[in-house]
């Protein structure tokens, strides 16, 4: 359950966050480049699409200085990759997990992910990630390397004249 860890409190994700999230994603992608694919550099979009099943956010003082989501779907690629590990669960997708650049190194990004593999996992589903392997993208594959999730595929997709490869891991379950 969501609760405190040091000085970062996390909690679900309300409607009324929105705002906040939005200006997170900007300070992210202007430093990391994080996500790569933004159609019409709409950041709400990114953050609300597609649906998640479950939200939450990090906060300090009250500022939102994290997030990660939970859902059904991700990219095609992916899915198709995550079919042929044969596992019976269905599959649940890490996704959008943000840490605002002045807030990295505080724990959110670490707790955030742990919540969502710990959500995942109680609710008996295969908890998946994707990244894309770019030299920004490489203290969060760190990080998920360090928390025991394991690289199962690499996939490649194309974007019109934009060309992705992708890490996909899968989180330690036992």
């Amino acid at each position: 359950m969501p609760g405190q860890t040091g000085r970062v409190q996390l909690r679900r994700r309300h409607a009324a966050d929105l705002e906040q999230l939005e200006i997170l994603a900007r300070r992210v992608h202007t430093v990391d480049g994080y996500p790569i694919y933004l159609p019409d550099g709409d950041f709400r979009r990114f953050l609300m699409q597609p649906q998640s099943l479950n939200g939450w956010v990090a906060t300090h003082d009250d500022k939102i200085i994290g997030h990660v989501a939970l859902n059904a779907t991700t990219s095609k690629p992916v899915m198709d990759a995550v079919a042929d590990l044969n596992d019976d669960r269905p599959a649940v997708y890490v996704a959008r997990l943000l840490v605002d650049p002045s807030s990295r190194r505080s724990g959110a990004g670490r707790t955030l992910l742990k919540l969502a593999l710990d959500e995942a996992v109680s609710n008996e589903r295969l908890p998946v990630l994707d990244v894309v392997d770019t030299p920004t993208a490489a203290p969060a594959i760190a990080l998920y390397r360090a928390e025991g999730w394991a690289e199962t595929a690499r996939v490649r997709f194309d974007l019109g004249d934009l060309h992705l490869e992708e890490i996909v891991f899968v989180g330690p379950t036992a």
